[in-house]
């Protein structure tokens, strides 16, 4: 399988878990006999059937930041969060809100995100997943200042939203995950990359990854925040064999139905690629076809 078909897979996976999950999103699990397998739209925000949420929206602004795999613009970044903030979207959630109106104040980058015990949110990884393209010694640009490597990229990155350490941490992690699926590894590789991630920079996260393959689907939890979606992701995508049957089942856990439907498809699009997700989900998707020519764009000047 090429690699820009499992980019693909990525992309259009997350907008199929975002957009499959919308309609449930802050509902209680769906019950066995009534399983949600379609992108009907609906839900809390009426949404259209395949209308992108905060989570492929703020995605596609990553990608467009993306210049080739060595470098991203901050400022087309900040440029994009900032023009959806003034379209004043119906999904924000309270971090996303505060961090993008120090980002609008002028704040420096990573002095925007809000601090605070009670929001600990996953407003960053589950937009986050362009910057598996970086390459390791890649440079950020924001005006004359250049952020050296992909590690220092990620935490600039969350911190213009989202500044506690587990918001940071999470996105850490993902990432080095979601390269172990672009790049082809068998499933317990990755999630052994997700876990050696883990126990180098925090025992609270290691702890709740190594508890996911026990982890019955009644138990499993889908909320928003950052630490359960990355582990509702892993889980999903550790559990069944096929994209469908996997988003399928997280979404229909309930509570942040989106974002963990987002997740869980960005590592089963990386890994399957892109014919894994389907045709009749597909063809529904709000940014399908941006989203093919934006992979196709970054290819022709990689």
């Amino acid at each position: 399988m090429f690699y820009q078909d499992r980019v693909l897979g990525m992309l259009w996976g997350l907008h199929a878990g975002d957009s499959l999950g919308a309609p449930w999103e802050f509902l209680p699990p769906q019950p066995a006999w009534n399983t949600k397998t379609e992108i009907v739209g609906g839900g809390k925000f009426n949404w259209a059937p395949g209308e992108a949420t905060d989570d492929t929206d703020l995605m596609l602004g990553v990608l467009r930041a993306l210049q080739n795999a060595q470098e991203i613009s901050f400022d087309i970044l900040k440029s994009e969060m900032l023009a959806w903030f003034a379209s004043n979207p119906p999904d924000i959630g309270t971090t996303t809100i505060k961090g993008l109106q120090n980002l609008k104040d002028g704040k420096a980058l990573r002095e925007c995100g809000f601090v605070n015990n009670e929001f600990q949110g996953n407003g960053s990884i589950m937009r986050v997943a362009p910057l598996a393209l970086l390459t390791e010694d890649a440079v950020g640009v924001y005006g004359s200042e250049k952020t050296q490597g992909l590690h220092e990229i990620m935490i600039t990155q969350t911190k213009m939203t989202h500044g506690h350490q587990h918001c940071v941490d999470t996105d850490l992690i993902f990432i080095p995950t979601v390269k172990a699926a672009l790049a082809g590894k068998i499933k317990q590789e990755i999630f052994g990359v997700a876990l050696t991630e883990a126990e180098k920079i925090s025992p609270f996260i290691y702890q709740k990854l190594k508890a996911i393959p026990e982890t019955p689907w009644d138990n499993l939890s889908t909320s928003g925040f950052c630490v359960d979606t990355l582990c509702a992701g892993l889980w999903a995508f550790l559990k069944y064999d096929n994209l469908e049957d996997a988003l399928v089942s997280v979404v229909n856990r309930g509570d942040d139905s989106d974002s963990c439907g987002a997740v869980a498809g960005v590592l089963c699009g990386a890994f399957y690629g892109s014919q894994a997700i389907p045709a009749r989900w597909l063809e529904k998707l709000e940014f399908k076809n941006e989203i093919q020519q934006l992979v196709s764009s970054f290819f022709r000047h990689a």
